[in-house]
């Protein structure tokens, strides 16, 4: 179904609810709030389905603080429910089980299982961002810089694009990504402003994570691994339950010869883990191997019930069938 048709749907439904998948990223959190700021300036009634709460360095963006894990499931009268960035049911943030309305689902992931009613999937967009740019206007919202609004807007779906395409260095970049990105600094967007948030604004405690992380990263399979442990007690003792670690798992790429990097960090019911690329590795295969999903140099994955030491050994061994 094209966005158009999409919007229609949108359009003719009277309670929105929006969710995005399993520890959000920036993609994630600024497609949902882009739209769902988009959706209230156009006076519909939108909100948020999260277990989980907004990450620390995401806060800065308008609304984040309706992400606040309290309402994990569609409210009553709920008609149509949104999820954005998440390629399958088991990843969704939000308990849909006993949802029977309308679900669209907008994503990027060439792993989409297609899951809702409706599905737009566009595995050439560089983000879901872009995607919810898109619907936006297809909406008929006007981006221009007399709105004040669209500032705030702008600032979601630019922290969308600059999330998810690592700063506009990875390979999945097209023209139309700078095309969008240039249109929103032209409507008022301080792209400066945004990359200072989410980069230039570390508290003190993350910067202890960072330093004690990668002092302790351990290189496997050759060298070709670079691999990171987070225990809970760590982020206990630093009030980090909430921490981004997208900027960790880029320093362990960046180290020589190393060609996968992992952070697997504990929780209370398992072990979330974060897996990037440098080069060839498919890491969504080694995710999906496992229960996860996600782009070809950028993948997530949950295992229940497992310690650390469970985890990296099942994490490895799919790495290494991969990498073979």
């Amino acid at each position: 179904m094209a966005l158009r048709e999409i919007s229609k749907v949108i359009i003719e439904s009277n309670k929105i609810g929006i969710t995005f998948h399993t520890s959000p990223d920036g993609d994630a959190i600024g497609s949902t709030l882009g739209l769902l700021n988009g959706l209230r300036e156009m006076g519909k009634d939108a909100y948020i389905i999260s277990r989980e709460v907004i990450p620390n360095n995401l806060s800065f963006l308008p609304l984040g603080c309706e992400i606040d894990g309290t309402i994990k499931a569609p409210i009553y009268g709920t008609d149509l429910v949104i999820v954005l960035d998440c390629g399958n049911v088991d990843r969704i943030c939000a308990d849909l089980d006993q949802y029977d309305g309308t679900i669209i689902n907008i994503d990027h992931h060439v792993t989409n299982e297609k899951y809702g009613k409706y599905n737009y999937i566009d595995n050439k967009a560089a983000a879901t961002a872009e995607l919810i740019y898109i619907l936006l206007k297809e909406l008929n919202f006007v981006f221009n810089e007399e709105a004040e609004s669209v500032e705030e807007i702008g600032n979601c779906i630019y922290t969308g694009l600059v999330t998810d395409t690592g700063s506009f260095r990875h390979s999945n970049v097209t023209k139309r990504t700078h095309s969008i990105a240039g249109e929103l600094i032209s409507c008022g967007v301080k792209n400066s402003k945004v990359h200072n948030s989410l980069f230039d604004n570390r508290p003190l405690s993350k910067v202890k994570l960072m330093g004690q992380s990668l002092s302790n990263v351990e290189l496997l399979c050759d060298g070709k691994v670079a691999y990171i442990e987070i225990s809970m007690k760590t982020l206990e003792e630093l009030n980090l339950s909430h921490v981004d670690t997208s900027d960790i798992i880029s320093i362990a790429l960046s180290i020589e010869n190393v060609e996968v990097a992992v952070v697997a960090k504990e929780a209370e019911d398992g072990v979330k883990a974060s897996l990037r690329s440098k080069n060839k590795v498919n890491v969504s295969h080694i995710a999906e191997s496992l229960g996860g999903g996600g782009h070809i140099k950028a993948a997530g994955l949950k295992i229940t019930g497992s310690s650390l030491e469970q985890a990296k050994v099942k994490i490895i061994n799919s790495i290494e069938k991969e990498i073979c």
